[in-house]
């Protein structure tokens, strides 16, 4: 009797955790792996690792959600994961492991996971209600995105469009992963496009701020002219309309909505 139910509870536990798997086949936590990649890069004798979002296989279920991101993604594992021990990765000489190693660290990483728990929740499973962004507060992420670096020895504004290291963490009370990252990847993918073209309108904020006289000490200036930038692009009618434009082909696979 007592081997009897033994096998019977074995034979619960087993059809448990068969039906948990299958429940959670689609939970892309568990698909790290699938989507997500590093690699070594060597250039000029020194080594780089590359960590990447790739597309998955259409037959995945969550494949539409990811490879409609990948961009997105690709922000999300900048700006949105702990720094990684690059010594430690750089010494593992075998690809899989190294593979295996950043998965592992990923899984581990608090922040990121966070991410992803959400826009699992809110896009592929879609066990919760996606967050309401507004149009203001998109255009106010997307104007950090239109930078002033420096003011040069010939006293010219250096600036650049979509660099990595942008005022959102010093500007933007609340983060929010995918808002972010959606105007960074719309940016970026317009940067030169024949039907928004950001780095016209980037220069022809910057004629506009020769115009002005932004101060004597160059520190300030270059600080006035960086809110300037940001006032003349949270204004510039083009960044909206490819914002809004861009929301519509796009929704679908992103964990916000635009209030208008």
């Amino acid at each position: 009797m007592k081997k009897r139910l033994r096998l019977g509870v074995l034979c619960a536990l087993l059809i448990s955790a068969t039906g948990l798997y299958a429940q959670d086949s689609c939970v892309i936590a568990a698909h790290l792996n699938d989507f997500i990649k590093i690699e070594k890069e060597v250039h000029k004798e020194k080594v780089y690792l590359l960590d990447k979002a790739v597309a998955v296989d259409a037959d995945r279920c969550f494949s539409t959600a990811v490879n409609a991101n990948i961009e997105n993604w690709n922000y999300v594992l900048t700006n949105f994961k702990a720094r990684l021990h690059y010594e430690e990765l750089e010494a593992i000489t075998d690809a899989e492991l190294l593979q295996k190693t950043y998965i592992k660290t990923l899984e581990r990483d608090s922040l990121f996971q966070s991410v992803l728990t959400d826009f699992s929740k809110k896009v592929v499973e879609k066990s919760m209600p996606k967050d309401t962004v507004s149009l203001p507060d998109l255009m106010n992420k997307a104007v950090k995105f239109f930078s002033i670096l420096k003011i040069d020895d010939q006293e010219r504004l250096v600036g650049k469009v979509c660099v990595g290291l942008n005022d959102i963490g010093k500007t933007e009370p609340k983060r929010h992963a995918f808002a972010e990252a959606f105007c960074f990847s719309t940016i970026l993918a317009n940067y030169q496009g024949e039907e928004f073209n950001m780095y016209r309108e980037f220069v022809s904020g910057l004629t506009e701020l020769y115009q002005m006289n932004l101060g004597l000490d160059r520190s300030e200036r270059h600080l006035r002219a960086q809110g300037a930038m940001y006032a003349l692009m949270f204004k510039n009618e083009n960044l909206r309309k490819m914002l809004l434009l861009n929301y519509e082909r796009q929704r679908e696979y992103l964990p916000f909505v635009l209030k208008v």
